[in-house]
């Protein structure tokens, strides 16, 4: 395949490729031929738009793995950002989880503003990593919740 610009939607259809084995896994997974689908990553005045919206749909429902560069591209585009979720396990009694995960996110804030810290008025890089773990913690908590949540009041 061809190289792409990072952030393209080429490379987004490109990864979901990737995490299904690649071209010729997505190929046979879709039942379309490999050209079809290499072709179909090029920008092209002939033929507008690209791959199909239902093929990457089929291959997400297919392996959702491939779904998760396509999400993480439009959620990008749309300011936010796209954290798959494990709900294996997840009951409505998690919100102990979620308060949890929120108590390590003031711990390691205190402490990257603490006079422990090389700067207390600001995170330092490393502060700064160890906090988005926590952060994507409490994230996960939050959704997964929310998810249980919507599950029993029939709602998306």
């Amino acid at each position: 395949m061809r190289d792409h610009r990072p952030g393209s939607i080429q490379s987004a259809v490109h990864s979901a490729y990737r995490a299904v084995g690649g071209l010729e896994s997505a190929s046979v997974d879709l039942g379309v031929a490999v050209s079809t689908l290499s072709y179909g990553t090029e920008r092209s005045e002939h033929r507008p738009g690209g791959i199909g919206v239902n093929y990457l749909d089929t291959l997400g429902r297919i392996s959702p793995e491939a779904a998760v560069p396509v999400a993480e591209h439009f959620a990008h585009l749309a300011g936010g950002v796209f954290h798959p979720v494990d709900l294996k396990g997840v009951t409505s009694a998690d919100v102990h989880r979620l308060t949890r995960e929120f108590s390590d996110v003031l711990a390691k804030h205190a402490e990257a503003h603490s006079s422990t810290s090389q700067n207390p008025h600001d995170y330092t890089a490393r502060e700064a990593q160890a906090q988005l773990v926590e952060l994507d913690e409490l994230i996960e908590a939050a959704v997964a919740f929310r998810a249980v949540l919507s599950r029993k009041a029939g709602v998306r």
